[in-house]
């Protein structure tokens, strides 16, 4: 019918129907029948019916390999197996330019094969175990010359996916074919793409509702190319294999065609823009608990396979942001990251620079959800110890949690005698493990920034340890590494104190408390309880902080006495520095324990404090064992009081504070976080989010409650020693409470 605006959402029949078919993609169609399948056998049954197609793009892909090897064998350069100091698999060097030698005339052959070959090339660079040191370093910065497709084919491929025949907009995408009087599917669109791709490009656009939006267009040969390039690859490189296999050289151990697999496997995926969309839509959900991530808004009537319509984001990229914004959009997106590594396992597999954003309204935006990586439950645990060790110092468990997460080998290897050690057939114990731990703890000690920065720990194991030990990253980790690396140095930059451990600190602790798989809830309840439930005093002062506080103050201060005033200065700067990680510590593991006592996670949380022996806990609290914890209690009482009473001092009308102040365990007060230089405005927090702290916070006072009564009932049958207990647990508050209030009404007098 004339004038009826088309249906925009996709189906079967809107792409199959003759009448909708475009002639202009005729020539790619036939390739349509392998999107979702892209096994061997698939390809080979279809390209055996089609040997033309393929035998051409074949001599050229082997030849062009076999003049690449030819050549990089006839050059001079590292031999077999030596490292390059050059290398360092944490820095991007995507956009700098090729350097000389060998490594520039690899770089060109394989680029000059198109977007398939840059990208199993640029996933061959995080593998030097595979290539070597010197040509990963060279394929690092190997690029792909995207030159945009022709208008037509991406109109062409619009009309196609939505059964349109009319204009894209008014005086854009017009062509003969067209009925008259139909509609143009948006109010306006840019008659070029503002951005392109390998596989597709993306026009600015605005729908006929008055939406800002970007449309992304996949190329109509994207799955011809992946599909003709991926057969060839597949025979050409067992060619290259069996060559190097019957000669012993090259530089592959058997894995290069593990690798094409892989590639082949996620080009497939970023093909089909409904998964990409299904994609950002679950990653924003598995972060909503934050408040503050989004993603660009899909619009599923204007979108398909093949068109991908989501809203414009208003916001800016990182590099054109104010120091303060940078600030506040570098710390949400390392909390976000972690948050993800170690919470939900679900991981955004490259967030540069380009892929992250700061909304006008300050959400951070992620983009491009293409490719994604899931992390197993265990592999999370593991990330999460790693962190809270880097941050400790401990760096023997910082080696086992690199061992747990695959970083190197079970058992570990030592590269230059790689049967020098094993587990001892006595203890079981590791002896690689121990060794490493060993290198890594002087390593780490003697590099600059080794406790606080995270390209610190980069450079020692890239550099110190792998030409040692034999090491392998996933290549999800090492696009976090990088996006780590680039976000401290911004970071660095506004704030000179950051630590990027503390930063990610609360989320590691949170996934310590909250462990799924069999050994994490083990580790959980041996950490807290001992076989008989009772507390682990020692090890529940060391995870809050407070372990020795009062020698350590008191070694402090003698020492003081003999120093000079610039040492005083320097060991008083590394006393608050301490305090400040142990506070961040308490104050992070608390927020986590609240959080978790109302919510699914928190189940091993709550039986392991539902087991707990609170009669052994209340004795220890009582004793000077505990004069810590009270004390830390009692400042916490103190700042309480001292805020609210400086609140209703300032602004009585509403009793808002004009400052927070806050008493640390030293007695000394802090300003808050406010009056650090360029600090941000606050983080959004959705609505989403507000609710769902709101229903985890009723949740938690229910389950308090229940845990509560579950221990009084305990100590009515214990009888005089379970009201002993009671007793004690009825002083205790009062006491603290008493405490707090002494010193908040002398800091506020007199300070």
């Amino acid at each position: 019918a004339l004038g009826v605006t088309p249906t925009f959402a996709p189906t079967r029949r809107a792409i199959t129907n003759g009448a909708t078919l475009r002639p202009e993609l005729d020539q790619w169609r036939e390739y349509n029948v392998l999107r979702g399948d892209l096994d061997k056998a698939t390809l080979k049954r279809f390209f055996s019916a089609r040997p033309q197609t393929i035998a051409a793009r074949f001599i050229q892909i082997a030849s062009t390999l076999y003049t690449a090897q030819s050549e990089w064998d006839a050059s001079g350069g590292l031999r077999e197996g030596e490292k390059s100091a050059e290398f360092d698999p944490t820095k991007d060097s995507r956009d700098e330019p090729p350097s000389d030698g060998r490594g520039a005339r690899l770089c060109e052959r394989l680029a000059s094969l198109g977007p398939v070959s840059v990208k199993i090339a640029q996933t061959l660079s995080q593998r030097p175990d595979l290539v070597g040191d010197e040509a990963a370093t060279a394929l690092k910065r190997l690029q792909t010359s995207n030159v945009p497709f022709d208008d037509a084919l991406a109109w062409a491929v619009i009309k196609e996916s939505f059964n349109h025949s009319g204009p894209i907009a008014p005086g854009i995408g017009v062509d003969a074919r067209d009925r008259p009087g139909v509609m143009p599917l948006f109010a306006q669109i840019s008659a070029k793409p503002v951005a392109v791709a390998s596989l597709g490009q993306v026009y600015r656009a605005t729908t006929k509702e008055g939406v800002e939006v970007a449309v992304k267009v996949q190329r109509p040969d994207a799955m011809a190319i992946l599909a003709k390039d991926y057969m060839c690859f597949v025979l050409a490189f067992s060619l290259v294999e069996l060559r190097w296999k019957l000669l012993s050289s090259g530089f592959d151990n058997g894995d290069v065609g593990s690798v094409i697999d892989r590639v082949a496997t996620d080009i497939l995926n970023e093909l089909d823009y409904r998964k990409e969309a299904a994609n950002g839509r679950l990653f924003e959900a598995s972060l909503a608990f934050l408040g503050f991530v989004s993603t660009p808004v899909v619009l599923p009537s204007y979108s398909s396979s093949r068109v991908l319509v989501t809203e414009w984001v208003q916001g800016q990229h990182l590099d054109k942001l104010q120091p303060a914004e940078g600030l506040l959009m570098t710390r949400m997106a390392v909390e976000a990251c972690t948050a993800s590594l170690v919470l939900t396992g679900f991981v955004h597999a490259d967030p540069h620079e380009g892929n992250l954003m700061l909304a006008d309204d300050g959400r951070l935006v992620f983009l491009d959800f293409g490719l994604m990586s899931s992390v197993s439950p265990d592999i999370m645990e593991a990330f999460a110890r790693g962190i809270q060790a880097a941050l400790a110092g401990d760096y023997v468990a910082l080696a086992q949690a690199f061992k747990d997460t695959g970083f190197v080998n079970d058992p570990v290897v030592y590269t230059p005698q790689p049967d020098a050690f094993g587990y001892d057939p006595v203890s079981g114990e590791d002896l690689g493990l121990t060794k490493f731990a060993e290198e890594l703890t002087e390593a780490m000690e003697s590099t600059e920034g080794g406790g606080s920065r995270f390209g610190a720990l980069a450079t020692v194991l890239n550099q110190k340890l792998a030409p040692r030990w034999k090491m392998f990253t996933p290549p999800y980790v090492l696009l976090l590494i990088r996006t780590f690396v680039t976000l401290e140095g911004i970071a660095g930059q506004v704030d000179p104190d950051f630590n990027i451990y503390e930063t990610a600190m609360p989320w590691a602790i949170r996934r310590s408390l909250s462990p799924s798989s069999a050994e994490g809830i083990a580790l959980l309840r041996s950490t807290l309880l001992t076989p008989d439930n009772r507390i682990q005093w020692e090890r529940l002062l060391e995870l809050l902080g407070q372990a020795k506080h009062d020698v350590t103050t008191d070694e402090t201060a003698a020492r003081g006495r003999g120093e000079t005033g610039q040492q005083k200065a320097e060991q008083d700067e590394a006393s608050s520095a301490a305090r400040s990680r142990q506070e961040a510590k308490s104050e992070a593991i608390s927020a986590a324990v609240s959080t978790l006592l109302g919510s699914p996670p928190g189940r091993a949380l709550r039986q392991t404090l539902l087991d707990l022996d609170s009669g052994d806990l209340a004795e220890r609290l009582l004793s000077r064992e505990g004069r810590a914890l009270r004390h830390a209690a009692a400042l916490a009482v103190c700042g309480a009081i001292t805020s609210r009473w400086r609140a209703r001092m300032f602004n009585p009308d509403t009793g808002a504070p004009e400052e927070a102040t806050k008493w640390t365990a030293s007695g000394k007060s802090q300003r808050s976080s406010r009056e650090r230089p360029f600090s941000a405005s606050p983080r959004p927090v959705s609505k989403a989010a507000q609710l769902l702290r709101q229903r985890q916070e009723r949740w938690q006072r229910k389950v308090a409650l229940v845990l509560i009564k579950a221990h009084v009932s305990r100590q009515f049958l214990r009888g005089w020693k379970g009201a002993r207990t009671l007793a004690i647990f009825s002083y205790l508050p009062l006491r603290i409470a008493l405490g707090g209030l002494r010193q908040g009404v002398f800091r506020a007098l007199f300070c």
